[in-house]
């Protein structure tokens, strides 16, 4: 199944950042946007973020207009927040109208998300909280029997940032403490390679970097975020065959058994003038289909 993660700001009624509806590819309307993302082959959207604070009721029209669509959802969700309670949508509020009517449209929702990080501190104390979060929300879903998954995602190294979870390794540690069966992992390719490419720095690479994570880390793959890595940095199309070793990923992965959604995380109001919005990011999901058929 082909994933494609759309922006916060489209699903508060803002569509675009630099050009005229930029974030949804310079069409008219969620809507037609929508309608091109399924005719290119995808099945399955991802809200990018749905931070804990948010308004549910802000949300909720994209969100309806997504399943009307006849597509899954898929959640990026973020730990910040102090939401107490004993009950998942008292911790995470903004997931009320998602968990209230996901019942009509898919079977479970997928939330991928990131550990605690900060500007500065101890990377241990930040592991720790990331840990007990994890346990306190399993626990919680668990004993409410939702149709609820949580998938851990790799971050790349940022200067100034203390973060638990810049490497696989981190991760991998991460989850196998908390010890649940909710608790998977997120892939993020491109901030893997993105660390790859970095390590390089200062040598002229003629082939692509084929390092891969560790094997346990591929086999505890229950999700992915799928970019490409540009002059603009981050998140950039895969138009460009080297900016990202696409399908010798795809390829562990499905060795590993790998079942869930590949899903592309790109930020189409950073992308390059060279071609049309929508060229770019039809030439990242063909590839994307490509590899996956083929791997």
């Amino acid at each position: 199944m082909l994933g494609y993660s759309i922006q916060d700001p489209v699903f508060q009624g803002i569509l675009t950042r630099r050009t005229p509806h930029d974030l949804i590819g310079g069409c008219d309307s969620v809507n037609e946007f929508l309608h091109w993302l399924k005719e290119q082959g995808v099945c399955s959207i991802e809200v990018r973020i749905l931070p804990r604070h948010a308004n549910p009721i802000a949300y909720a029209d994209v969100i309806q207009r997504i399943w009307d669509a006849g597509l899954k959802i898929t959640v990026h969700g973020h730990v910040e927040g102090n939401m107490v309670g004993n009950r998942f949508e008292d911790v995470y509020p903004s997931m009320k109208y998602i968990l209230r009517h996901l019942g009509n449209h898919q079977d479970e929702v997928m939330m991928a998300i990131h550990a605690y990080d900060a500007a500065s501190g101890s990377e241990e104390q930040l592991f720790g909280r990331t840990v007990e979060l994890f346990r306190e929300w399993t626990s919680i879903v668990e004993h409410e029997q939702l149709p609820l998954r949580f998938a851990l995602e790799n971050n790349r190294k940022k200067t100034g940032k203390v973060d638990p979870g810049d490497t696989t390794a981190g991760v991998l540690d991460m989850v196998k403490q908390v010890g649940s069966p909710l608790l998977g992992i997120t892939w993020d390719m491109g901030h893997f390679y993105s660390d790859l490419l970095h390590s390089q720095e200062g040598r002229k690479l003629q082939v692509p970097i084929l390092d891969l994570p560790e094997p346990e880390f591929i086999r505890r793959v229950v999700h992915t975020h799928i970019h490409g890595i540009g002059s603009r940095g981050t998140h950039q199309p895969l138009t460009d065959p080297s900016s990202l070793p696409l399908t010798h990923y795809v390829q562990a992965l499905q060795n590993a058994g790998y079942q869930g959604i590949y899903n592309l995380e790109l930020t189409m109001s950073k992308f390059g003038s060279d071609r049309p919005i929508l060229d770019h990011a039809s030439a990242s999901i063909q590839r994307l289909k490509k590899a996956v058929l083929n791997g």
